[in-house]
């Protein structure tokens, strides 16, 4: 018998009045529920209105998303529950990724090693198999935290990657010149493609992965990466400081332009914001602690 799929259904505006697609809104919106893939659905005749379709690990999950999106977007925003025979799809989603430059890290997956024949020397090349929702380097977020890895010195450091997904940022990270990186995430799945991650890139001796959440505090780190949601950024700012320690950096992405501010009112007591870039309506920023 096949797998299925948890999934949700979204219909709603292509923009809202800030600009922002319906795609990037409910990916901010379901963040928290372990989503494993967005898939934008096309149809005719209708120019104004968004198709998305939300792959989620769980019913629990993909019910608790649910009612988060109605919750935050109204009427407007219709969601349909449902379920999604395997037929393949995953991987067919994935075959055309290709090869992407961010600085000095080229991200490729297998299929597209040939481009990175052209790397320079000062050039890094991170391999990641791309698994639904993990990370494969193609989103403005992991873009803008792998552009943030680049900014400091890692050189004999240690870096905590909190949600790993994928392990890219861990795996770039160690490649970058960091000691050792710590990648946790609270997917298994997430860790299962993680490890995969590792094994491509020949860094399983200096990369470790564990199960669990900023619940279970993990240790402190010169660097800390965390590409998560703006709202989980501000209501965790304590916690993640706690995990920096003293004149390290923390590299935070996956915060929406309009959630920059309270982003950096939450972390700017802790040190200041000595970088920011942007990539459409996403924002990444470094925060370096203070010394004590």
């Amino acid at each position: 018998m096949a797998s299925t799929h948890p999934a949700l259904d979204v219909s709603g505006p292509d923009w809202d009045e800030g600009g922002l697609t319906l795609a990037d809104r409910i990916a901010a919106l379901v963040d928290d529920f372990t989503p494993s893939a967005i898939e934008e659905i096309a149809e005719s005749g209708e120019t104004d209105t968004a198709h998305l379709r939300v792959f989620f690990t769980s019913t629990p999950d993909r019910d608790a998303a649910q009612v988060a999106v109605a919750t935050a977007c109204g009427p407007a925003v219709r969601t349909s529950a449902t379920s999604v025979a395997d037929d393949g799809w995953a991987a067919r989603s994935q075959a055309d990724l290709r090869a992407i430059r961010v600085g000095r890290v080229i991200v490729a997956p297998p299929w597209d090693l040939a481009k990175t024949v052209a790397a320079g020397a000062d050039d890094v090349v991170v391999q990641i198999r791309p698994a639904l929702g993990f990370g494969s380097g193609h989103h403005p977020t992991t873009r803008l935290a792998l552009l943030g890895l680049q900014q400091v010195q890692l050189a004999g450091l240690d870096v905590l990657d909190l949600g790993t997904g994928s392990g890219v940022l861990a795996v770039a990270a160690v490649k970058l010149g960091a000691r050792v990186a710590v990648g946790i995430d609270r997917d298994t799945d997430a860790l299962g493609s993680a490890e995969e991650s590792l094994a491509l890139n020949g860094v399983a001796d200096h990369v470790e992965l564990r199960g669990g959440s900023l619940a279970d505090r993990p240790d402190t780190a010169h660097i800390v990466v965390a590409n998560l949601t703006g709202a989980t950024l501000i209501a965790q700012n304590q916690a993640i400081l706690a995990l920096s320690r003293p004149g390290g950096y923390l590299i935070l992405s996956g915060i929406l332009d309009t959630e920059a501010r309270a982003v950096a009112a939450a972390y700017e007591p802790g040190g200041p914001c000595v970088w920011r870039a942007a990539e459409d309506e996403w924002v990444g920023m470094i925060f370096r602690r203070r010394a004590l």
